[in-house]
């Protein structure tokens, strides 16, 4: 790797019972998240809920890219590894991914196919996904899981937790929301095992689009403090517009949608209209016979 800028990781031991810990917690909520897309699937006759929790667990695939890249590191000694690519990855990230990348994604879908969607409500959604996103990663930095690095500070960083991620990380799933309800027709016939890998492509797409300035300045070596602020920035600025763009590409769709449902809900209205005027005649006939 000499011909690459990488940092020197921190030296850490994964910490046993944190790790036990999270494991069992996150594992919970994924039986939870089952418990749901089986029901989902009774309630619909629709597998979709599960399916993208499995291909959240896909999407796992891209954690090694976004460790070297973002300069995430997991401790060796001691971990508990899932799989290993490009890098080992601890056994806790595949629930967080099943979680984060699948459940949050069918969530969102189910939100937006009610037709009730606002740019209000979208940002109040996006402040609701950064705090899940904080209440997963800030104890799990806490107890030393893992940890952001470089070659000096990391920028933006509370806790421990550098805030441009937030933006790297929940883009994902808004997309492949975005992606299911804008265009449903397509996941259908020969294409709709594509969906099993739509977690993996739109988490892959965003942390790269999103990521890229800030972690070409966390790779420069000797760079300022200006620079790797301008980077952490630039990603957060890109970052929004990705979700700007989402939302009003949304909130078309719904209204689109909405616009074309219109004349079919007035139909149903006119043709129950005579049902409730026959009603209304046959009660009032009702009322005069008893007064008679």
């Amino acid at each position: 790797m000499s011909q690459f800028n990488i940092p020197v990781p921190p030296d850490m031991v994964f910490p046993q019972t944190p790790q036990t810990v999270a494991e069992i917690v996150l594992w919970t909520v994924v039986v939870g998240f089952v418990v749901y897309a089986l029901r989902e699937w009774r309630r619909t006759g629709s597998s979709l809920a599960l399916v993208l929790l499995a291909g959240g667990g896909i999407a796992l695939l891209n954690e090694p890219l976004d460790d070297i890249l973002g300069l995430v590191h997991h401790p060796r000694p001691g971990q508990h590894v899932v799989f290993e690519t490009m890098g080992p990855i601890p056994h806790w990230g595949l629930p967080t991914y099943i979680i984060f990348f699948g459940g949050i994604s069918y969530v969102l879908l189910v939100e937006l196919r009610k037709l009730k969607f606002t740019p209000r409500a979208f940002w109040i959604g996006i402040a609701i996904t950064f705090v899940l996103d904080l209440l997963i990663e800030l104890p799990l930095l806490h107890f030393g899981l893992y940890t952001y690095f470089g070659y000096d500070e990391v920028p933006m960083s509370i806790g421990g937790f550098p805030v441009y991620w937030l933006f790297i990380n929940t883009t994902g799933p808004i997309l492949c929301a975005a992606i299911m309800f804008a265009a449903p027709g397509y996941f259908t016939g020969w294409r709709a095992p594509l969906v099993l890998f739509l977690p993996l492509v739109t988490d892959t797409a965003c942390s790269a689009a999103v990521g890229l300035p800030v972690y070409n300045a966390l790779h420069t070596p000797g760079a300022s403090g200006w620079l790797l602020w301008g980077g952490a920035i630039a990603s957060c600025a890109i970052g929004l517009a990705i979700l700007d763009g989402l939302a009003r590409w949304i909130y078309a769709q719904t209204r689109s949608i909405d616009h074309r449902a219109a004349p079919s809900r007035g139909a149903r209205r006119c043709s129950k209209s005579p049902a409730r005027s026959r009603g209304d005649a046959a009660r009032e006939t009702q009322t005069a016979s008893r007064q008679q």
